[in-house]
């Protein structure tokens, strides 16, 4: 009986630090600098800025890229330490008359702030690396 009871409290310890951790998830909402590269011998590195605002359990993503100066809009779902990302141009969707999945980018954040991520394109398969910085 007293392993039970053991075994209850450590269960009741583990569910209570979880729901704990869940709850002081930093939101991640706010600017960041945007830096990247393709993988493709071919591809330049690129720099911009990127805004991320909470919006009820989802994320509004809005991306500019200095270089090609030019916006890629999307959403995005955090799972504890990531934040996957559907961006790009606006398109005909099916569920409302804008869809912007053109890119994948899956972040992992950081406990310095920054969100470090790999991207990879819908259509093409062309993928590369990007770090997002706080602005300070």
């Amino acid at each position: 009986m007293r392993n039970a009871w053991r075994g209850a409290a450590a269960a009741a310890l583990w569910i209570g630090l979880l729901v704990a951790a869940q709850a002081e998830q930093r939101d991640l909402s706010g600017e960041y600098v945007m830096a990247g590269k393709g993988v493709g011998e071919n591809d330049l590195a690129y720099v911009g800025t990127c805004t991320l605002k909470a919006v009820d359990t989802l994320y509004e993503v809005s991306c500019f890229n200095s270089d090609t100066r030019h916006t890629y809009v999307g959403k995005g779902i955090r799972l504890g330490d990531q934040l996957s990302t559907v961006i790009g141009d606006l398109l005909k969707g099916d569920h409302s008359s804008v869809y912007a999945g053109e890119y994948l980018v899956v972040y992992r954040a950081n406990a310095d702030g920054s969100l470090k991520g790999r991207w990879v394109h819908a259509l093409s398969g062309a993928h590369g690396e990007e770090t997002l910085t706080p602005k300070r």
